[in-house]
């Protein structure tokens, strides 16, 4: 039995996509913003903290089960985290979800998050969505993007940010977040020889609450599979975007984990989602004539869904089919090759945002 969880009712039409090579279309435009921007403390080269180890958000903190591949259903509380579907305390399941955007190379803190947004917009950038777990150093934080309302306005998270073109920040600000940047925030955050960091308890606690976070995913029962059709067992994958480092995710089949061991911090996570999104640029500077590009997450597109194991199988789950949201204050739905909805292992999540020509390879199993 998969359990629905806030999903959306509507139906599309699923369609088929390539498991070795997903495209999707790519539209270009523009989005007008002043030259000025708001910064932070200066930051340097060096990280804060150490980016060794894997670094898995399978427990949070006291008063979650944190165990891999228990249904959200189960647990004495009967509470469920609302961006893992695992069992938590009945006041963690009640918390308000907190999102930070990071970027840096050796980005600390997103081992803890429930849920990661990684744009693949050279370089690449992060948003990490925490709520059943804290992280006491999460950085370097970086600007705000359009990409963020976007993606967080049906999360309603407290959000941590350092700069942005004031068109960026009004993008934001017209959304369902609640804006804790570095400019009307400043005392929360941090400046280090790595950049800015922040706590995500101190954005919670100077931050309104707007309740919980939906449930954003569809999570399987134990012993249910990925997908109706179209499922694949891979023990890799290898995602290649144009102008980025590969990406490559090996199958731990002793912790059921996705771990990135190449092109990106060293985290394990449950579920993989590399979705195809268009990218519209847009300016940093139109004095300058400064650019970039933008993740567009509303719409429908081209996804490949990598997950836990089958039943009595090695390796991961996998399974090629489309996303599709409506619009700013729909969820995303992940549909199979057959149109069915996917349902995700109970976990935390990492959705690499990829562009169109975007090669996804799996590999063993």
């Amino acid at each position: 039995m998969t359990r629905w969880g806030f999903w959306a009712r509507w139906v599309v039409a699923g369609s088929s996509c390539g498991v070795i090579t997903a495209l999707a279309g790519c539209s270009a435009g523009t989005d007008a913003g002043p030259a000025a921007a708001q910064t932070g403390p200066a930051a340097a080269t060096a990280s804060p903290g150490g980016g060794t180890g894997v670094a898995a958000t399978t427990a949070g903190p006291a008063g979650s089960s944190g165990s891999s591949g228990s249904s959200g259903s189960s647990g004495s509380s009967g509470a469920v985290a609302p961006l893992t579907g695992l069992s938590v305390a009945a006041a963690i399941a009640q918390r308000p979800a907190v999102a930070v955007a990071v970027a840096g190379s050796d980005p600390v803190g997103l081992g803890s998050a429930d849920l990661v947004f990684a744009e693949l917009a050279g370089p690449v950038r992060y948003l990490a969505v925490f709520q059943s777990a804290e992280a006491s150093i999460v950085g370097p934080v970086t600007g705000t993007r359009p990409t963020d309302g976007q993606a967080l306005s049906v999360l309603h998270p407290v959000t941590g940010y350092d700069g942005g073109t004031a068109s960026f920040i009004s993008v934001l600000d017209a959304t369902k977040v609640i804006d804790d940047g570095y400019a009307g925030h400043a005392s929360l955050y941090s400046g280090g020889p790595g950049g800015v960091t922040v706590s995500t308890a101190a954005l919670a606690a100077a931050g309104r609450s707007d309740g919980p976070p939906p449930e954003l995913f569809g999570y399987r029962q134990p012993g249910d599979p990925l997908a109706s059709a179209g499922q694949t067992r891979p023990a890799s994958v290898r995602v290649a975007a144009p102008g980025e480092p590969a990406e490559q995710w090996d199958f731990d089949g002793g912790a059921g984990r996705w771990v990135q061991t190449a092109g990106g911090p060293r985290v394990a996570v449950a579920n993989l989602v590399v979705q195809i999104v268009s990218f519209k640029t847009v300016y940093l500077s139109r004095k300058y004539g400064q650019t970039v590009p933008s993740a567009r997450v509303i719409g429908r597109g081209a996804v490949t869904v990598c997950s836990g194991p089958a039943p009595g199988q090695s390796g991961g789950t996998a399974a090629a089919g489309s996303w599709a949201k409506p619009g700013i204050a729909a969820v995303t739905n992940y549909f199979d090759p057959a149109g069915q909805p996917m349902s995700l292992e109970p976990g935390p999540t990492w959705v690499v945002l990829a562009p169109a020509g975007t090669r996804i390879t799996l590999a063993g199993g």
